[in-house]
């Protein structure tokens, strides 16, 4: 794992020659790792299995890189401004064998229908995905909930296209499912209320930050745990690295409690390349990388202790 590395770049030959790699993680590093993605996946000998990248200038040509490692099987994107539909496009047609996926657009509309039609299509293996700071439609998250039959857990924050009609959507098809968390979305009563009879795995579910949302599901499906926090955003800022307790290997995380609400207000690191966008600083508190991420799934983590369903 390489973390606030600065010109960790001068490692690529290190870990192209790592023929026993299977975890890739780069975290905050400065410069372009495009070029490191590429030189990584000549070796033909690397079986990359997880890759993790936060807040790195990485575009569409290191996620075409990133596609031809065909046994990965864990991709976390997070707050990577120049990734698009296309890179996520080739990632999913490419990784058949893609379990665990995270995507944090961070609002930036660059990533949508289009990324997650493509993982409806080719990623029939997913069991766990977590959409942040994207704007899906009914009809890719739709394809998701048909086409991705093992899908266990499902994460959708701070999108503010996801309504009603997209949470029934889930709770119609995605049969498989077994936690959910939907935060700071367009959720109503209404749509919440439709898994008192839909996903009939569903054992956890949390809401949070969504205004429009009472105790309905409480109250109509009593054998589900049901953990709600519809208040305000109480937005703190805090660094929410690894070392922090961020993302675990073994899933997501989910507090114990809902107290506070992590959040990053740094900017990505960028370089002065040309023809290189810089990312714009964080304007949403609450949806702060890993640490949204690791407030997410810590409440699946630790319902999961005496499971033997580890992914």
């Amino acid at each position: 794992m390489f973390e606030r590395a600065y010109n960790g770049q001068c490692f690529g030959p290190l870990i192209k020659g790592s023929e026993n790699l299977r975890t890739l993680k780069l975290l905050r590093c400065l410069g372009d790792w495009d070029s490191v993605l590429e030189m990584i996946v000549s070796n033909r000998e690397n079986c990359l299995v997880e890759i993790l990248l936060e807040r790195v200038q990485v575009s569409d040509i290191g996620l075409n890189a990133i596609s031809k490692f065909s046994e990965l099987e864990i991709l976390h994107l997070v707050k990577t401004p120049e990734c698009t539909d296309v890179g996520v496009v080739d990632v999913a047609r490419n990784c058949k064998l893609l379990r665990k996926l995270h995507i944090d657009g961070w609002r930036m509309n660059r990533t949508g229908d289009v990324a997650l039609a493509a993982v409806a299509e080719n990623s029939v293996n997913l069991k766990e995905l977590v959409i942040m700071g994207l704007n899906p439609t009914t009809s890719s998250l739709l394809a998701i909930a048909s086409n991705c039959q093992k899908l266990e857990r499902l994460a959708l924050c701070g999108s503010e296209s996801i309504g009603d009609a997209e949470v029934i959507c889930i709770a119609t098809k995605c049969v498989a499912l077994k936690k959910l968390c939907i935060k700071g979305c367009e959720v109503t009563d209404e749509g919440i209320v439709s898994f008192t009879w839909g996903c009939p795995n569903l054992v956890k579910i949390k809401v949070k930050k969504c205004k429009h949302v009472g105790e309905v599901l409480r109250s109509r499906r009593g054998s589900l745990a049901v953990n709600l926090d519809v208040g305000e955003v109480d937005v703190e800022v805090v660094d929410s690295s690894p070392s922090d307790g961020g993302v675990v290997e073994e899933g997501i995380e989910f507090p114990p409690t809902a107290s506070t609400v992590p959040a990053i207000g740094n900017d990505i690191p960028s370089t002065s390349n040309a023809g290189r966008s810089s990312a714009s600083n964080s304007r949403f508190g609450f949806l702060g990388g890993r640490g949204l991420v690791a407030c997410t799934f810590r409440w699946w983590s630790n319902g999961n202790e005496n499971s033997n369903d580890s992914l």
